[in-house]
């Protein structure tokens, strides 16, 4: 590669490199044979795109050409299979074409783990949007990537439509943090909105699954199992901790009901699906779950299917949000990152994260929004009887036959403390939600 000296300044010679000058007046964009692992939405999605988008990504310089697509069956007339040269169920017949990048969108750990560790060992760039593989082995994969001097991308694994990942990968002092708090989940955002809104939870998950943001089988949505691997993933990224996602406590949102929603809104707030960690001294504590969010939060009005994520740190708080479900949106941040990949004039293998093993991840201490039903007493008792083992209420609201309390923070054991004495006292049937303040 030849470099033309420009000019010398302050004692240095500043220098471009020649094939920048030819690249000036050859426009033609540089085909890039793409191998994608997995052909269902997400899949079917970037095939797609890669078709349509093609002027803006010529403009880019590239041409992504769909080189092969390995799936679990090659049944003919399968979705977005016209934009694939070679349908394959074989994972030899795979790796035997010249891959420029290799998309992962298979989902789960196996074989997705195996198949991409394959492609990095022969130095293809790996790009991903599945948050199962990232979050059980995304830092061995990245430091194999290092070794085999190749990149490997998740961008599209955590709020697939808002690229920040990548961002703060590269700016180790601004990425330094201490906490985060966020929405992670859309498809469960988007069905408690729907259900604020009036509808069932059938219809509303019926809803999200017509729209591509939920899957045939939504347990990890409904769970918070989704959530948990996204915050897995965060706390590794931005706290160095590794916590299988399994440790994180979570509660899914098939708790919630119509009436907490109108309590929420009466008490001055709404149900979002909160995913919260903090972390120190190789201790976490977090959680996953339906959360009381008051009106004047950021994350209140973040509703549908968008997404969010709140980073403090010593800098303060940064706030980043957009769509985090559906196929279109996951694949347009899956080619994005091919096209960073291929146009970066080098590869650039992911930056060394100094991560361990948390020692804990045990729920926090917050306040709480408990809903107690069926109870065989006044809600003024019911609040005594808490105060008696130090869950103070801040509020004590009586709708539609229940009664709802918000407390002051306090932490999670002593909470169930009084909650079962609650249960014993009254035989009430008694569900607590995390509450989340406001920071001044």
């Amino acid at each position: 590669m030849a470099i033309i000296p420009v000019e010398v300044q302050f004692g240095m010679a500043i220098v471009v490199h020649q094939d920048a000058v030819i690249a000036d007046a050859v426009c033609a964009p540089a085909p890039v044979r793409v191998g994608l692992l997995g052909l269902g939405n997400v899949g079917s999605a970037v095939a797609r795109l890669s078709r349509d988008a093609a002027p803006a990504l010529a403009a880019r310089g590239f041409a992504p050409i769909i080189e092969a697509a390995l799936v679990r069956s090659a049944r003919p007339g399968r979705p977005a299979s016209d934009a694939v040269l070679d349908l394959t169920e074989h994972p030899d017949v795979f790796f035997s074409h010249q891959l420029d990048v290799v998309i992962e969108v298979l989902g789960g750990v196996e074989p997705a783990r195996t198949l991409v560790r394959r492609a990095l060992d022969r130095g293809i760039p790996v790009v991903t949007a599945n948050k199962s593989l990232v979050a059980a082995h995304g830092h061995e994969l990245a430091a194999f990537a290092r070794r085999r001097g190749t990149a490997f991308r998740y961008e599209a694994s955590v709020i697939a439509g808002v690229p920040f990942l990548g961002t703060f990968e590269r700016r180790p002092l601004v990425s330094r943090t201490d906490s985060l708090i966020g929405i992670l989940n859309g498809t469960s955002n988007f069905i408690l909105t729907q259900i604020a809104r009036g509808s069932s939870f059938a219809d509303a998950l019926g809803e999200a699954q017509r729209r591509g943001y939920a899957e045939p089988d939504p347990s990890m949505d409904v769970s918070g199992g989704d959530a948990a691997e996204k915050l897995a993933v965060l706390i590794r990224q931005f706290g160095g901790l590794i916590v299988p996602p399994r440790r994180i406590p979570r509660t899914g949102i098939d708790v919630v009901e119509p009436q907490d929603l109108d309590a929420a809104r009466e008490c001055g707030g709404v149900v979002r699906p909160v995913a919260s960690a903090a972390w120190s001294d190789a201790r976490v504590r977090a959680f996953v779950a339906p959360a009381f969010v008051p009106h004047d939060h950021p994350l209140a009005p973040v509703a549908g299917s968008t997404n969010a994520v709140l980073l403090s740190g010593p800098s303060g708080t940064q706030c980043y949000s957009g769509p985090g479900a559906g196929p279109d949106v996951t694949a347009a941040t899956l080619l994005d990152d091919v096209a960073e990949v291929v146009t970066e004039g080098r590869v650039r293998p992911p930056s060394p994260i100094a991560a361990t093993a948390a020692v804990t991840c045990d729920p926090p201490a917050t306040s709480w929004f408990v809903r107690v039903s069926d109870a065989r007493a006044e809600a003024a008792a019911i609040a005594d009887l808490l105060a008696a083992y130090g869950v103070l209420c801040s509020r004590v609201v009586t709708t539609a036959g229940r009664i709802y309390l918000r407390t002051f923070p306090i932490e999670p054991a002593r909470l169930h403390e009084g909650l079962a004495a609650v249960r014993a006292a009254t035989r009430a049937d008694v569900v607590p939600f995390h509450a989340l303040e406001v920071r001044c």
